[in-house]
């Protein structure tokens, strides 16, 4: 017996409440920015050199900068 539809749709395969994959891509790269500016401030603590963590502060935002720009160009889509 086929699955109930709406509209055409199974509900089991079009659910709207699960995270699509432009969030999950969202998330991953804060976490990764997370752990570059962790390891920046963890070097910052054992040697005193504050270059390493200006170095990742500016790989993160350069992640974050082309991370919300593919979010929103895949939530457009």
């Amino acid at each position: 017996m086929p699955a109930a539809t709406v509209d055409g749709v199974d509900p089991a395969v079009n659910r709207t409440d699960t995270v699509d994959d432009a969030t999950w891509m969202l998330v991953l790269s804060i976490l990764v920015i997370a752990i570059l500016v962790g390891v920046g401030i963890l070097q910052v603590y054992l040697s005193g050199d504050y270059g390493s963590l200006f170095r990742n502060l500016g790989i993160g935002v350069l992640l974050l900068l082309f991370s919300i720009g593919f979010y929103r160009k895949w939530h457009e889509m």
